[in-house]
């Protein structure tokens, strides 16, 4: 369900103008852009991540839990913030 960026009414896929505020519709490009790449990269980098963290609790061979911890979480933020960016940008 697409909604009008001015006014918040639904709109259908057909239409090119919204019936309320009867602003043009921008519609989303699907193509993997320069945003969508990088999200997928931080997620990729968020899971590896989070994997180094669980074995920081069993393995002397990784780094310290709390810097492992403490990159997880900061590429939580990021990968917030990367897919609300990348979503502005597909509008």
């Amino acid at each position: 369900m697409e909604k009008c960026r001015d006014c918040n009414s639904i709109l259908t896929k057909q239409e090119t103008a919204c019936y309320a505020c009867g602003c043009a519709v921008k519609r989303k490009t699907e193509g993997a852009g320069l945003a969508n790449n990088m999200v997928r990269v931080i997620n990729v980098l968020l899971v590896v991540s989070a994997l180094l963290t669980l074995a920081s609790l069993f393995f002397s061979f990784t780094p310290t839990f709390t810097k492992c911890a403490f990159a997880t979480l900061v590429l939580g933020i990021v990968k917030s913030s990367a897919t609300q960016m990348a979503e502005r940008e597909g509008k």
